[in-house]
């Protein structure tokens, strides 16, 4: 008898084992085309040391708007807009993808009034894809950025946006 000794095979042969143990074993579950992500999702403020809040709006049209904005710690009101992107989104296979994006970014590169962002010139389109799960609760959804193969990018995290 043949021993393996190449781990290669030895991880292969476990995952098939794996997947063909798992195939007939699954909870029935809502597929990622049916998952209900409209309405505003934020990072609070609170979970930043410089008090600076990710949000993202997603419309039942299929259209996106997400802002980088910043709050008084005190007073939890909206101090300003660093940047905005707006577009397109659609969920296939456990992935969001957000396209069609325009960027604005505030013209000093500080926080201000939105009437002070401006369009950003993309040379190229802009996409961006996220694994994404939402919690059985329906109001924890975990975005991990997708890194494609020309970006710089560490190891992915996922960011815990929270349903308003």
């Amino acid at each position: 008898m043949k021993q393996i000794t190449n781990p290669a095979k030895v991880l292969g042969l476990l995952a098939i084992v794996l997947v063909t143990a798992f195939w007939g074993c699954h909870k029935e579950t809502v597929t990622n085309s049916e998952l209900k992500i409209s309405g505003k999702w934020i990072v609070p403020a609170a979970f930043s040391k410089q008090w600076v809040q990710y949000e993202y709006d997603f419309k039942t049209d299929h259209t996106f708007e997400g802002a980088v904005t910043s709050i008084d710690s005190v007073s939890k009101k909206l101090i300003g807009t660093a940047s905005k992107r707006v577009g397109k989104y659609k969920i296939q296979n456990s992935v969001l993808t957000l396209y069609d994006i325009t960027d604005y970014q505030n013209k000093s590169n500080a926080f201000g009034p939105v009437s002070e962002l401006a369009a950003v010139s993309n040379v190229i389109a802009v996409t961006a894809n996220y694994t994404m799960v939402l919690n059985a609760g329906g109001n924890v959804l975990t975005l991990t950025y997708i890194c494609g193969p020309a970006d710089d990018c560490t190891a992915p995290q996922g960011v815990n946006y929270f349903k308003q």
